[in-house]
């Protein structure tokens, strides 16, 4: 006679059965992850192959996917600033001290030249010829060190002749519309920096405006403690906004806009490693991460300089969720 299996032996299979039942049921609601080989085209990739994510419906609908596009992106130059008065405090002493060695030159020249004028005969002792003539060159060299000093500050030598010449300071004020704004450049990017170059201006106290402006002047020098490069720029102020000593975020457009393909900045992850990536997908049903090479950031948008083509689709929102799915698959 057949003997009943022990209800602990009957209790257990049981539990076997239902896991098993709710494992299967689970597994229906999770991506499906499988390994693809990237093509030949995805620049920046490994020999390791790639993962694809493939969602259910509800979870494609949370995405947004895009076609990839182009975008001009200009090419700026950032530096740290301030909105100034109508001249550099330290410009205006240095042209006071350039006319005072201007007049100061003068003055010895006319001196050598009545001491010569009179000579020996006239009872004119050679040690006052000689100390004329040590004058005459001490003030030639106070003016050549206070022409060097204003140069320095950006001003040219016409401007600097002007002032010699009429005794007034070159004007540099801005009509009722204009402000004068000076930027600390990095001395890595003062090649590049010009005068008559566009900029924008940004303070804190008005977040959402840039102010258009361009480069009137370049200091000459780069200050050795910070190495960098003092630039004064003219910028447009009508409704008198700007005042001076407010600090200012300054952006200086060092060329023309470049072309490129682009994508939006919410369509980029940074991974742990800090690479950057996005989803890629052909069918909008599987997807797949792209590694990228990234370069300017302008207007909300990435220029990519490899990793996508123009008219491949990217999911422009919700990658960090296909990431996160990636790296730690949900569990019921």
């Amino acid at each position: 006679m057949l003997q009943s299996p022990p209800r602990r032996l009957l209790r257990f299979t049981a539990a076997l059965g239902a896991a098993a039942l709710l494992t299967s049921g689970c597994q229906r609601n999770h991506p499906t992850m499988s390994p693809e080989v990237p093509g030949s085209g995805e620049v920046g990739t490994t020999a390791n192959t790639a993962t694809s994510l493939e969602l259910s419906d509800e979870q494609r609908a949370a995405l947004k996917i895009e076609a990839v596009r182009t975008h001009d992106f200009v090419v700026e130059s950032e530096a740290i600033g301030t909105i100034s008065f109508d001249e550099d405090p330290a410009i205006v002493q240095a042209e006071s001290n350039l006319l005072s060695a201007a007049a100061n030159l003068q003055m010895s020249r006319k001196q050598l030249a009545r001491v010569q004028s009179l000579g020996e005969s006239n009872g004119i002792a050679p040690k006052e010829l000689e100390g004329a003539i040590a004058a005459r060159q001490t003030a030639a060299a106070a003016l050549k060190a206070a022409r060097d000093a204003v140069r320095a500050l950006g001003k040219t030598d016409a401007e600097l002749d002007h002032v010699i010449a009429t005794g007034y300071f070159a004007s540099s004020g801005t009509d009722g519309r204009m402000r004068w704004a000076v930027a600390s450049v990095a001395e890595t990017d003062s090649p590049r920096v010009r005068v008559g170059q566009n900029i924008r201006v940004k303070v804190a106290a008005y977040p959402d405006h840039w102010y258009a402006g361009r480069i009137a002047r370049i200091y000459g020098t780069i200050d050795p403690n910070t190495h960098r490069l003092t630039v004064r720029a003219q910028v447009e102020d009508p409704t008198h906004e700007l005042r001076a000593g407010m600090l200012a975020t300054i952006l200086i457009r060092t060329a023309d806009s470049v072309e490129s393909v682009a994508l939006p900045t919410t369509a980029v992850v940074r991974q742990g490693d800090g690479s950057m990536i996005t989803w890629v997908t052909t069918d909008r049903r599987r997807f797949t991460e792209r590694p990228l090479t990234l370069g300017l950031q302008s207007e909300g948008r990435y220029q990519v300089l490899a990793g996508l083509e123009v008219d491949e689709l990217a999911v422009t929102e919700g990658g960090v969720f296909l990431s996160n799915v990636l790296e730690a698959p949900p569990s019921d």
